[in-house]
């Protein structure tokens, strides 16, 4: 008899607990993307860049006067005033990178300048789920990364850390500068950009979602 319980009991056991650990494995995926905030309420709990800019400690007097001397251009403004509806732009930065201080900034001007867009900035830790759903050409995730969203907060286009021309270049020639060299000639090209084509490609995608969807802007 008890050479049968020796035997039986192990079985009866694992037929027990197989059936719980198969629902606790299925079930893990579900907690970890019900833990992710929606992009309405990862939006909502961002910041605007004013106080934002308060905040800032790290490159402090390179965000202020990127900002002061930041304006729209004529060309920049009408397109801006041609979209239709309402957009939302969740801005993944961080005040010590030199890359958000050199775009942000400037998307600050199209959010003031435009009645359809509005801009909200987060920190990479409430937003690393952006980041790494949106990770650079060589697979880095990275700030800055701008979410953009439709008025119902559906994601319909992303900014990610550079302008095209310049990361193409970081990627390409710039790989062959020493760090030093790099940062300054980056830092140059900013300089003379002033976030155009930064506020140029957001507003490229705002446009092309109106054009898919049906609605050309003006």
């Amino acid at each position: 008899m008890n050479n049968i319980l020796k035997t039986i009991l192990p079985i009866l056991i694992l037929a027990l607990i197989s059936p719980l650990v198969s629902l606790a494995q299925q079930g893990a995926p579900d907690v970890q993307e019900q833990s992710l905030p929606s992009n309405e309420a990862l939006y909502r709990s961002g910041i605007e860049f004013g106080l934002f800019l308060d905040q800032a400690e790290k490159r402090k007097e390179m965000w202020h006067g990127n900002f002061e001397k930041g304006q729209v251009s004529d060309a920049l403004q009408k397109r801006a005033d041609a979209l239709h509806g309402t957009f939302y732009l969740i801005a993944v930065a961080v005040d010590g990178c030199s890359d958000s201080v050199n775009t942000i900034p400037y998307l600050a001007h199209l959010d003031q300048a435009s009645d359809h867009i509005f801009m909200r900035v987060v920190s990479p830790e409430a937003g690393k789920h952006i980041m790494e759903a949106h990770r650079t050409a060589d697979g880095r995730a990275a700030t800055p990364t701008v979410l953009l969203l439709d008025e119902n907060f559906t994601e319909i286009g992303v900014f990610i850390e550079r302008p095209k021309e310049l990361q193409d270049w970081a990627q390409g020639e710039g790989k062959k500068l020493a760090s030093s060299e790099f940062m300054k000639t980056k830092f140059a090209w900013y300089d003379e950009d002033l976030g155009n084509q930064t506020m140029s490609e957001v507003l490229d995608q705002l446009e092309a979602h109106l054009a898919k969807s049906g609605h050309q802007h003006d």
